[in-house]
C-alpha cells in the first residue's frame, strides 16, 4: 500500500536547494497544453496535482509572447484574485461590479482511446476564479440567472466581448437604477473608460432607458435576449437623467446620477493612478475611491490595508502561496531571499512566489517597499512602487518604470494633466529617441510654451538618471519626442486588444514601455499633435 502521509520537509532545505525562476523556465511545459491532440499522459500532474480547474491567461502586453498559467483545486473554494470578496455585500441590486466572465476557448484533454476526460477553460483569472472556484455552471446554463445577488447588471453582460459594448450595457443598467452605492473594477481605469462612454453616449442612453429597449450595439448576438429580457421602460427616470444634462463634466456630477453612491473599487497603484484625479473629480469628495487588492495573474499577494486611507497600502496575504522578498541592493540570486520576519522597514524588495499553482521561487518582477507590520498578526505591511526589469533604454542606458512616470509629472505644469502613457523607442531622427505618446484629460495648454516639453524631459530624466545623462551628452540618445494622441485613445486600445486576444473586458493594462512595433504603429496613428520645435499637426 503506497503511503500516502506528507514527510517533514526542513525550511532550510528549501532555502539552500531552490534557486529563483522566471516564466520562461516553465513555457517549455505549459506548451504542453497548446499540443493538439492534448493527452492526458502528457499534462497530468504537471506543474500540481491531477488537471487543472482553468488556464488563465495574462492580461498584460508588453509585446512578449503570451503567457498562460495553470491554475489547480485548492483545499477550499476560495477567491484568491478577484476583488470581489474584499467588497463588502449589499442587499438588493445596488453594486455595478464591471467584471467579464467569459472562456476565450475550451481545451479538451484526451485519455485513453481518445476520450475526452476533461474539458479546462481559458480565461481571465478573475473570471476562471468565480466560475471554476464557485463552482458556477456552464455558459448556458449561467445566462439563465437573473442578476448575481446585489449586482443590478444581467450576469450576460459578463459575457459580451467587445470591450465598448461591454462598458456601455454596464452604464445603462447603471444608470437606471438611482440607488446604485457601488462601482467594483478590476482596474480603476475601466470606471474611467466607463464614464467617458456615458458622457459621450448621454442621449442614446437616457432614452433606452426611456424606452426600455438595448441599444443597438456591436457583438451582442445570441446575447441579446437575455440582456433584453432585464431591461423595462424607465420614462420617470428618463426625465430625471435629462435634468441634469447641463451638470455633466461639472465636479461631482456622478452624484447627480447616483446620489447614494459611496465608493469606486479598483486597481489604482503604479500606471493606473494617472487617472485618479479624473476619477476623483467625477464623483467628488463624498465618495470614496479605494484599491481592494493587490493581485495578479500568479497570486494574489496582499489586500487593501485602511482603504479608506487610499495610500496603496497592502497587507501581504497569508493563504497557501508564499511570498519571500529578495532585496533589490543585492545580487539576484536566490542566497539574498530575506523571509517576512527579517524585512527592514524603508527597504526595498522584489516580491517571489511559491504557489499553489506549482511556481517555485517564481520572480513576479514587482518592487515593493516595506511600511511596516501589521500589529494583529505582524503580517508585513506593503506598498507598491514598479516593475523592477520594466526599463527604458535605446542605447547603453537604463531608465526605469518609475522614473518614467515622474519625468511625465515633471511636464504637467506646462502641457496638462497627463490621463495615460506609454514610450516607445522613437527611430525617425538619428541618433534614436524615448518617444512619448500620451493622452491628455483635457485640451492640450495654448501658448508656444508647451513646445518646450521635450527639452523638460530630456533635462529632467538627465537630473535623475546618471546613464540618461551620460549617454543623452554623448549624443547617443536623442530629445525625447511628445506625441498626443486622440481623446479616447488607450480606451480604443484596450478594445483592440480585446478583439485580438479575445479576452473579457475590464482586465487589459496598457504596458508603460512598449517594444512591440504592432503596438506601437497602431497608437502613432492616432497622433493628432506632436510637440517640439514647431507645432505638427497630423492628419
Amino acid at each position: 500500500m503506497q503511503d500516502t502521509s506528507t514527510p517533514e520537509v526542513d525550511p532550510n532545505t528549501f532555502t539552500r536547494n531552490v534557486p529563483l525562476s522566471t516564466y520562461e523556465d516553465y513555457r517549455p511545459y505549459i506548451s504542453r497544453f497548446m499540443e493538439s491532440p492534448c493527452l492526458q499522459s502528457s499534462v497530468n500532474s504537471l506543474l500540481a496535482p491531477e488537471l487543472p480547474v482553468f488556464i488563465a491567461t495574462s492580461s498584460g502586453t508588453s509585446g512578449s509572447l503570451a503567457k498562460y498559467f495553470p491554475k489547480y483545486a485548492r483545499p477550499e473554494k476560495r477567491i484568491v484574485t478577484s476583488t470581489v470578496a474584499a467588497i463588502p455585500e449589499v442587499h438588493g441590486p445596488t453594486k455595478c461590479t464591471v467584471f467579464s466572465l467569459r472562456y476565450t476557448h475550451t481545451l479538451n484533454v484526451l485519455g485513453v482511446a481518445q476520450r475526452v476526460v476533461k474539458a479546462i477553460p481559458f480565461s481571465l483569472a478573475s473570471a476562471g476564479i468565480l466560475r471554476g472556484y464557485e463552482g458556477w455552471p456552464g455558459e448556458v446554463d449561467i445566462l439563465t440567472w437573473v442578476v448575481v445577488s446585489g449586482h443590478i447588471t444581467p450576469i450576460a453582460v459578463a459575457f459580451v466581448k467587445p470591450y465598448h459594448t461591454f462598458l456601455l450595457l454596464h452604464a445603462l443598467f447603471a444608470m437606471g437604477e438611482r440607488s446604485l452605492t457601488t462601482f467594483n473594477t478590476i482596474f480603476i481605469t475601466v470606471f474611467s473608460d466607463l464614464v467617458r462612454l456615458i458622457e459621450t453616449n448621454w442621449e442614446d442612453l437616457v432614452r433606452a432607458i426611456e424606452t426600455g429597449q438595448v441599444l443597438d450595439l456591436e457583438g451582442l448576438d445570441d446575447l441579446r435576449p437575455h440582456i433584453q429580457v432585464h431591461l423595462h421602460p424607465r420614462p420617470d427616470r428618463a426625465e430625471e437623467l435629462r435634468k441634469i444634462d447641463s451638470n455633466i463634466g461639472a465636479v461631482g456630477w456622478l452624484k447627480r446620477i447616483w446620489p447614494d453612491l459611496t465608493l469606486i473599487a479598483g486597481n489604482a497603484t503604479g500606471s493606473f493612478s494617472a487617472v485618479l484625479p479624473r476619477v476623483r473629480n467625477y464623483v467628488g469628495p463624498s465618495v470614496s475611491v479605494q484599491c481592494v487588492a493587490y493581485a495578479s495573474s500568479e497570486a494574489w499577494v496582499g489586500t487593501v490595508y485602511n482603504p479608506e486611507s487610499g495610500d496603496n497600502l497592502y497587507k501581504a496575504q497569508t493563504t497557501d502561496d508564499v511570498l519571500e522578498y529578495l532585496d533589490i541592493e543585492q545580487p539576484e540570486s536566490a542566497e539574498y531571499i530575506t523571509q517576512a520576519w527579517d524585512l527592514k522597514v524603508g527597504k526595498r524588495y522584489e516580491v517571489i512566489l511559491t504557489t499553489h499553482d506549482g511556481f517555485w521561487r517564481y520572480r513576479l518582477g514587482d518592487v515593493l517597499e516595506i511600511v511596516g507590520f501589521a500589529p494583529e498578526d505582524r503580517s508585513p505591511l506593503i506598498r507598491f512602487l514598479e516593475r523592477r526589469n520594466v526599463v527604458m533604454r535605446v542605447s547603453g542606458e537604463f531608465v526605469s518604470e518609475a522614473e518614467l512616470h515622474r519625468a511625465i509629472r515633471s511636464i504637467e505644469d506646462i502641457i496638462g494633466r497627463v490621463m495615460e502613457f506609454s514610450v516607445v523607442v522613437d527611430d525617425r531622427w538619428f541618433p534614436r529617441r524615448y518617444g512619448f505618446l500620451l493622452e491628455l484629460e483635457s485640451e492640450l495648454r495654448p501658448g508656444l510654451c508647451v513646445h518646450t516639453a521635450p527639452r523638460r524631459l530630456q533635462e529632467y530624466l538627465s537630473s535623475i538618471n546618471s546613464t540618461f545623462a551620460r549617454f543623452s551628452s554623448d549624443s547617443k540618445v536623442g530629445e525625447p519626442s511628445v506625441r498626443v494622441l486622440a481623446a479616447g485613445t488607450f480606451s480604443r486600445y484596450r478594445s483592440w486588444r480585446i478583439g485580438i486576444s479575445g479576452g473579457g473586458g475590464g482586465q487589459i493594462k496598457v504596458p508603460t514601455v512598449i517594444y512591440d512595433p504592432e503596438v506601437r504603429d497602431w497608437l502613432v496613428e492616432h497622433v493628432v499633435e506632436e510637440l517640439g520645435d514647431g507645432p505638427q499637426k497630423v492628419m
